[in-house]
């Protein structure tokens, strides 16, 4: 991207001022993290671009599917050691269709 064109692309953005606090946290403006489906515990990829900072959501796979483990675990009142000890001992049957 030229310079002229990120030029008039940052100034076509609708920028939001934010403050910088204590060990470097800043607050993401409420529409934007709607926009990007940021949530709380959500993970961010921040690069430095010359003097811009960028941040990224990174979706997660791996924690998205061991947050979905664990609200099924509650849900289903499934104790983790139990589990667990099931699964060593091998004391599981498997349901073929």
């Amino acid at each position: 991207m030229s310079d002229n064109r990120v030029v008039r692309y940052v100034d076509s953005v609708k920028s939001k001022k934010v403050r910088v606090w204590g060990k470097g946290q800043l607050t993401i403006p409420v529409e934007i993290r709607e926009r990007l489906g940021i949530k709380e515990d959500s993970y961010l990829e921040v690069f430095q671009i010359g003097k811009a900072i960028v941040a990224i959501p990174e979706r997660l796979l791996i924690k998205e599917l061991a947050d979905n483990f664990q609200k099924e675990m509650f849900n289903d009142d499934i104790d983790l050691e139990k589990l667990l000890l099931e699964l060593r001992e091998g004391n599981h049957a498997y349901e073929t269709e």
